[in-house]
């Protein structure tokens, strides 16, 4: 029997590997996919002289666990810069003040009062009607940023916190030089015979003090303790179909807990030009940020500050659900028609200079069935129920999991796993 069995080796369960093995515990982890990293896919391209992130990408906020572990590994990061625009039917304009307005309806949110949906907070009209254009900026926020539908969005989950306004993480991104993928590989590195790659797992038999292993191949492994890092949305998936997971009992309160929380859908794609359709402009030479009037793909940025004509095409939450069924081919061809018609330059421009189209279907991906999670109504504090140990015997990490509020980020994720090996050492002894 192993001390430790992890389940899961994107960042969180790596991370609490690392540190459960530095600690002395013997540790397995057990990885359904071929490679290492769960969310962060990191794609490289000969033409482009930077790595093509296809999941995670960014540093949000301040990130101490991060900054510390890309130190750790000799990685280097950079703060994006630059500056924000708006397109929209062809015309241009500096986009001012955006930040500002979201975080003035976030601070509208009274934490002491009753869960509400965000659209059902929106509807009561905070701040009247000097608001009303801040309202509709804060709902293109939480679609986005979160991938939430705000519909079912819980309000209070984004009620400002004592660290600051919800949308500084947002704010301050950063990006690793090198490629997010080579920090997932640090965390791996002393891992060898002890991770187990395509190697799903069907159930965990538990009781207190053991959990056992079952192997899609059929092979059962025991454990003292499991942790649990698998995304959201394979936690919610019934067991029988391709990537679900059985637990036999189930923890108590677990699926009630699972119904506060919802996987967000994304759609991202990765454009590669030879050169911007827009390189002729000297205006939008530090362009960073750029926001349509687009239906689906209302967010746009660059790599700036580095000059690598490389532009990413995002839609979160409902919009992005709305195009799930339609081919690459198709989302491809929307994103591109959204690009020519907010920007008023002609397909033909943009397709001339278009040398390479990269994305990943993450709610298709049978592993994640989804980009990150949010919380529903009443679910504010679901994330720290997930986070309570089971029995001494089942922990629970990854950006789910989260009780400090930093959900859909590898800093939240990072921060769950070290935080499930400390209730391991705990509880082991």
């Amino acid at each position: 029997m192993i001390d430790v069995a992890v389940i899961g080796a994107g960042v969180a369960g790596l991370a609490a590997a690392d540190e459960l093995r530095r600690r002395g515990f013997g540790v397995a982890i057990y990885e359904a996919r071929d490679r290492i990293g769960g969310r962060i896919l990191t794609h490289l391209d000969a033409r482009f002289p930077m790595p093509l992130e296809l999941g995670a990408e960014f540093i949000h906020g301040e990130a101490p666990l991060t900054e510390r572990l890309l130190r750790e590994a000799r990685l280097s990061d950079y703060d994006l810069d630059g500056e924000s625009w708006i397109a929209e039917r062809g015309h241009f304009r500096r986009a001012e003040g955006f930040w500002d307005e979201v975080d003035r309806v976030f601070d509208a949110i009274d934490a002491r009062r009753k869960d509400l949906s965000f659209d059902d907070f929106l509807a009561q009209s905070p701040g009247g009607k000097s608001l009303a254009r801040a309202r509709a900026a804060a709902r293109t926020f939480v679609q986005g940023f979160h991938a939430a539908d705000p519909a079912e969005l819980s309000t209070l989950a984004l009620a400002p916190r004592n660290a600051g306004e919800p949308s500084e993480e947002a704010a301050r991104v950063g990006r690793v030089v090198e490629g997010y993928d080579r920090l997932a590989a640090w965390l791996a590195r002393d891992l060898e015979d002890d991770l187990h790659l395509s190697t799903p797992v069907r159930e965990i038999a538990w009781e207190p003090g053991r959990a056992e292993l079952a192997l899609e191949d059929g092979s059962r492994i025991a454990a003292r303790a499991a942790v649990v890092t698998v995304p959201l949305g394979v936690l919610q998936a019934p067991p029988e179909e391709p990537g679900g997971l059985r637990f036999r009992p189930d923890p108590p309160k677990l699926r009630r807990t699972l119904d506060l929380l919802a996987m967000g859908p994304v759609l991202r794609l990765v454009l590669g030009f030879r050169e911007f359709p827009w390189s002729d402009r000297r205006d939008l030479d530090r362009l960073r940020f750029l926001q349509t009037a687009d239906e689906t793909f209302r967010v746009w940025w660059t790599a700036y500050p580095l000059r690598v004509p490389v532009l990413v095409a995002w839609s979160g939450g409902p919009p992005a659900g709305a195009m799930s069924s339609r081919s690459p081919k198709e989302i491809e061809a929307a994103a591109l028609r959204a690009l020519s018609q907010q920007t008023g330059l002609s397909r033909q421009r943009i397709a001339s200079r278009l040398e390479g189209v990269w994305s990943h279907d993450w709610s298709a991906d049978p592993f994640s069935r989804g980009a990150y999670s949010y919380a529903r109504v009443g679910g504010s504090e679901a994330a720290k129920a997930l986070a309570r140990p089971v029995e001494k015997t089942l922990f629970f990490a990854g950006e789910a999991a989260d009780e400090e509020g930093r959900t859909g980020t590898v800093e939240g994720a990072i921060g769950t796993g070290l935080r499930a090996a400390k209730q391991v050492r705990r509880a082991l002894g």
